[in-house]
Parts: C-alpha cells; structure tokens; sequence
C-alpha cells in the first residue's frame, strides 16, 4: 500500500483520539453520558455502567479524561498540520503513545479492568501499524 494510505490511516487514528475524547468529555454532562457509560459497561464485563458516574467525583474524572484526551488528539493533530507524518517528529510521539499504552494498560489489570487494557491494544495497534509503515521505528538517517 502507499505512503499517502498509511498516512491517512495515521490521520484517521487522530480524529478518532479526538472523537474518543469528545465522548468522554460528554460524560460531564448528565443525559450525555451514554456513550461513556456503554464503554465502562465493556471494560468491566457488564459491572460498571453509566449509573457509577453518581459516584462522587467520577462524573468529573471521566469528563477530565475525556478533556486530556481531546487535548492529546488536537495537540497531535496540530504536529500533523505542521509537518505531516516526518518520522523525526513522529518518533518522539510514537514513544508518548506506547508510554500511555503501558501505563494505562498496566493500571486497568491492577485495578481489575483487563478488557481496558484489551481495548487499549486495539487501539495502540490501530496506531502502530501506520507508525511502522510510515518508518516512525526505522534507524534515523545519518548524513
């Protein structure tokens, strides 16, 4: 396949940061909620739902989670305005991405949320198979 298709694809990974954000955030507001709900439902195998976000605090943790990821998507996006897929740059934010992918990862297993950390996979997969083919691993070139 093409540079620009893997590029697409990297381009479509960040909307859907964005997007997956944006649902998230919308949990700060009851009724809008839903969507944010039907993921925790997942993740816990059906013993979290969207009636944990009464929960003291919850309401809000999700909706920052929600706001940090939007941020994350939109901060990536703008490098990706700037300067395209350059494997200089997008090196740096590959190790950002598989950072998060560790430590969340890591944090749902050890709170009991494994299928989190399934979901999280799919996700870091949907980045890296792009990220490799767009070269973002290969040695630098020295000249």
């Amino acid at each position: 396949m093409s540079r620009t298709f893997w590029e697409n694809c990297l381009h479509a990974w960040l909307w859907m940061v964005i997007g997956f954000g944006g649902l998230f955030a919308a949990a700060g507001v009851p009724g809008l909620d839903g969507g944010a709900g039907l993921f925790y439902w997942v993740v816990s195998g059906g013993t979290v739902d969207v009636g944990a976000f009464a929960a003291p605090g919850m309401r809000l943790s999700v909706a920052l989670v929600g706001a940090l990821t939007m941020g994350w998507g939109v901060t990536m996006l703008a490098v990706w305005r700037a300067c395209g897929a350059d494997p200089a740059v997008w090196r740096g934010l590959s190790r950002a991405v598989l950072i998060w992918y560790v430590v969340d990862s890591a944090l749902s297993v050890a709170t009991g949320m494994p299928l989190n950390a399934v979901s999280n996979t799919l996700f870091v997969a949907l980045f890296l198979v792009p990220a490799i083919k767009l070269g973002f691993f290969a040695a630098p070139v020295r000249a």
